[in-house]
């Protein structure tokens, strides 16, 4: 029996679904393995019949609550950690696993032994490291990728692993989403990459590459490169000084930059001007205990409204800078 790839996608724009028929085209091309598509949007027919399999899930939960967001963190100047969910506006964490896990629960059913997973922001044009990894599938229970080079941790790169199903941990086969927002409160920075690094590799035989490795002739996660928005762009609570602070990140390509105001409490302005690509600016705002109100407003628009009257105890929580190095 062929290893089944699974493309999990959704593609809500014309560009996102020519890009998830690129990938299904070269699939259907390269014709050495069966092809799953799951999507939480509807899959064109053209795209559908180059498939063994199409799974559409009208169901795409994305969770708001502050306590099932991602936490991601950015360490300016290396010195004491900003852990902050407010890097986005929701988690699609569930809705993410919901389609691995359904695609799994079928695959195994089907009698699959190996399967590929692939996010659909991607272009192969070299199935080489794919067929390796079939290879150590022989092997190892779990081939997954990190972008630290030549170090082996949990850092796991999303946009692809492959795994064999005899061996695969049953909360990637059965879905429960009560256990997954559970797991998701439970956990420190609610990570989906490190939560799935945990399932596929703890009492497992698995097997750690570089992400340049599938990066060879090929373009994996296209969209990690495509910024839709401004991610460090927040407030957050200073451990060490006590006081409510804000930090802009310009992440964005050469030639885009940014422009950033703070309005506190309705009658004070900080002005971050223009900032240019790659580079960061932290201000101080003031003490945490007069804060009442913020807008934030981005190039002109407004990106972001906290009231902080009824959560400032949560709200230091959950965007902080940690009050030590370590």
């Amino acid at each position: 029996m062929k290893d089944l790839i699974i493309v999990s996608s959704y593609c809500d724009t014309k560009d996102k679904e020519d890009i998830l028929r690129n990938l299904v085209n070269q699939c259907y091309k390269e014709n050495s393995f069966d092809l799953m598509v799951v999507s939480h949007t509807t899959i064109p027919d053209d795209i559908s019949k180059k498939t063994t399999l199409s799974l559409y899930d009208s169901k795409n939960e994305l969770l708001y609550d502050w306590d099932l967001r991602s936490k991601p963190w950015f360490n300016p100047g290396n010195e004491r950690e900003i852990q902050s969910i407010f890097t986005g506006f929701f988690n699609s964490h569930l809705a993410i696993w919901r389609m691995i896990i359904l695609g799994n629960s079928v695959a195994k059913n089907l009698g699959y032994k190996k399967v590929h997973h692939i996010e659909y922001d991607c272009d192969i044009k070299d199935f080489t490291e794919i067929y390796d990894n079939s290879k150590l599938l022989d092997t190892y229970d779990c081939i997954t990728y990190t972008k630290i080079i030549d170090t082996i941790d949990n850092i796991l790169f999303g946009t692809y692993q492959a795994y064999r199903l005899d061996t695969l941990h049953n909360d990637l086969l059965i879905l429960d989403e009560e256990k997954i927002k559970s797991q998701i409160r439970a956990s420190n920075t609610k990570s989906p990459e490190g939560m799935l690094f945990d399932l596929l590799h703890t009492n497992k035989k698995g097997f750690v590459k570089n992400k340049s490795l599938l990066d060879i002739n090929n373009d994996f996660g296209l969209s990690h490169t495509q910024n839709t928005h401004t991610a460090w762009c927040l407030p957050y609570y200073d451990r060490l000084t006590e006081e409510l602070c804000f930090i802009v990140w310009n992440m964005e390509e050469p030639g885009r930059d940014i422009e950033v105001k703070v309005i506190y409490n309705d009658d004070q302005v900080f002005d971050f001007g223009i900032i240019s690509p790659k580079r960061w600016m932290i201000k101080t705002i003031g003490d945490i205990n007069d804060v009442e109100k913020m807008v934030v407003i981005l190039n002109n628009k407004i990106r972001d409204v906290f009231n902080f009257t009824n959560n400032k105890e949560e709200f230091k929580q959950v965007s902080f800078r940690k009050k030590f190095d370590r």
